[in-house]
């Protein structure tokens, strides 16, 4: 007999990291996840808008780019990517 495992895969990701070297793990991972197709679309991006939106003086640099450390760490790829799901987002001034 064969045997169905459909198992969801689920992803350990953090919402709230403490360093922007944590940040910029947890992107990494998530964007993993997202290339293998392992996270939906949706997820990923409520994610990074999470991260962006909360966790925003992390993420970003003074210039309104994304943080050296965070594109550093992440890779071209991937900060492309992270470009991609944040097209249309407005960095909150307060």
């Amino acid at each position: 007999m064969i045997s169905n495992d459909n198992k969801k895969y689920e992803i350990e990701i953090l919402k709230n990291p403490t360093t922007v070297k944590l940040l910029a793990q947890q992107i990494k991972a998530a964007s993993d996840a997202y290339i293998s197709r392992k996270m939906i679309e949706k997820d990923f991006r409520d994610l990074i808008l999470y991260y962006a939106t909360y966790h925003g003086k992390k993420l970003f640099s003074k210039s309104g780019n994304l943080n050296t450390t965070v594109v550093n760490r992440i890779g071209k790829k991937r900060c492309e990517l992270v470009e991609l799901m944040l097209r249309d987002f407005q960095i909150s001034i307060f």
